[in-house]
C-alpha cells in the first residue's frame, strides 16, 4: 500500500513538470501603455509607423487615380501594398501588447495629403514623388534608430525587418524622380560643386528656399544625390536644414532654382538629419572619414588631386559641416 501510494505520487511529479516549466517560459506580455510597460522611446516610434503607413497608403491611392506618368502609378501601387502589409503587422503587434495606435492622420500629414489632392497633372507628379523622397528619408532614420535603440525586442526586430524594404522604396522613388522632371537634370548644368557652396537656391515660384550647405554624395559613385539647404527662419526660430534632389536644380548663371519646388512645399518638408552613413562633400572638405581632397566635376563625379599634392577649389570654401 506504501509502495502504490509512493508510485503515485512519482506519476504526479513526473507528469507535472512539463506544464510547471512551460508555465515558467517567458511569453509575450500584453502591456497597458498607461502603465509605463513600454517604453516612450518604442510607444513613440509605433506612433509614427502606423502614422506613416497611413499617409503612404493614402498618398498611393491617390497615385493610382491622379498620377500622369505610368511609373509614378506603378509607384503608387507598389506604395499602397507594402505599407498596407506593414500596417496590419503593427495593428497586429499593438493589439498583443494593448498599444493605442493613431486611426487617422495628424495635421501635418493631412495637409500634406490636402496639398497632393490639389495638383494635377505633372504638377501632381513632381509633388508625390518629391513627398515620397522627404517621407522615405524620414521612416528611414527611424526605423533605423528603432532596429539600433529600441527595447521592446517585437518593436526592434519589425524595425530591423522593415527597414531593407524601406530603403529600397527610397533607392526607386531616387530613381524615378529624374524621368519625370521636365527638364535635364543638374548633371548637364555647368554650375560645379565648389560654385554651389553657400549659393541660394529658388523654388519656381520664385521664393527662397534656402541657402547651399551641403551635398550628399553616393558612397560607391561618388555623383551627387542631393543638396542640403539651410533655412535659417527668422532669429534662429524655424531654422532648420532640408535635402533636394540634386537632379531638380537648374543654374542660370548665378541663380540656382529647383524645378517644380516651390516654397510651401520645402516648408513641409522634414528636417534632414545626417547618420553614420551619410557621406557628403562637407565631411570631405572638413577633414572627416569621406575626406580625400578630390575635385568634383559637373555631373557630380569625383575626381582625384591627389598626384597634384595640393589643395584645390573645394578646399577654399567652407560649408556647413554635419550636425
Amino acid at each position: 500500500m506504501k509502495r502504490h501510494h509512493l508510485l503515485a505520487t512519482a506519476a504526479l511529479i513526473l507528469f507535472s513538470a512539463p506544464a510547471l516549466s512551460l508555465a515558467q517560459t517567458p511569453t509575450p506580455q500584453k502591456t497597458v501603455t498607461e502603465k509605463g510597460q513600454i517604453s516612450q522611446q518604442d510607444m513613440t516610434f509605433a506612433e509614427k509607423a502606423a502614422m506613416s503607413d497611413m499617409f503612404e497608403i493614402q498618398a498611393g491611392k491617390l497615385a493610382q487615380d491622379h498620377a500622369k506618368d505610368n511609373g509614378v502609378k506603378q509607384f503608387g501601387n507598389h506604395m499602397v501594398a507594402d505599407h498596407t502589409k506593414t500596417s496590419e503587422a503593427m495593428k497586429a503587434m499593438a493589439q498583443q501588447k494593448s498599444m493605442t495606435l493613431p486611426t487617422k492622420l495628424d495635421s501635418e500629414h493631412q495637409q500634406k495629403l490636402d496639398q497632393l489632392r490639389g495638383q494635377q497633372g505633372d504638377q501632381f507628379d513632381s509633388a508625390y514623388l518629391q513627398g515620397q523622397i522627404d517621407a522615405h528619408q524620414t521612416a528611414v532614420t527611424l526605423f533605423r534608430t528603432q532596429a539600433e535603440k529600441g527595447q521592446d525586442a517585437d518593436l526592434k526586430r519589425f524595425a530591423e525587418q522593415t527597414l531593407p524594404t524601406l530603403e529600397q522604396h527610397l533607392r526607386q522613388v531616387r530613381d524615378l524622380r529624374p524621368n519625370v522632371a521636365s527638364t535635364s537634370g543638374a548633371a548637364q548644368q555647368s554650375t560645379s560643386f565648389e560654385n554651389m557652396m553657400g549659393k541660394a537656391v529658388y523654388g519656381e515660384d520664385g521664393g527662397k528656399l534656402g541657402d547651399v550647405a551641403d551635398i550628399i554624395l553616393d558612397a560607391q559613385s561618388g555623383k551627387a544625390t542631393q543638396v542640403i539647404l539651410d533655412r535659417g527662419g527668422i532669429l534662429g526660430i524655424g531654422a532648420k536644414q532640408v535635402a533636394l534632389d540634386y537632379t531638380l536644380l537648374n543654374a542660370n548663371g548665378d541663380r540656382i532654382v529647383a524645378r517644380q519646388v516651390t516654397e510651401d512645399q520645402v516648408k513641409q518638408m522634414a528636417e534632414f538629419k545626417y547618420d553614420d552613413n551619410t557621406v557628403s562633400l562637407g565631411q570631405r572638405n572638413s577633414g572627416g572619414s569621406n575626406a580625400d581632397h578630390g575635385t568634383m566635376n559637373k555631373g557630380g563625379d569625383m575626381k582625384n588631386d591627389a598626384a597634384h599634392g595640393t589643395a584645390n577649389s573645394l578646399d577654399s570654401t567652407q560649408p556647413r559641416n554635419p550636425q
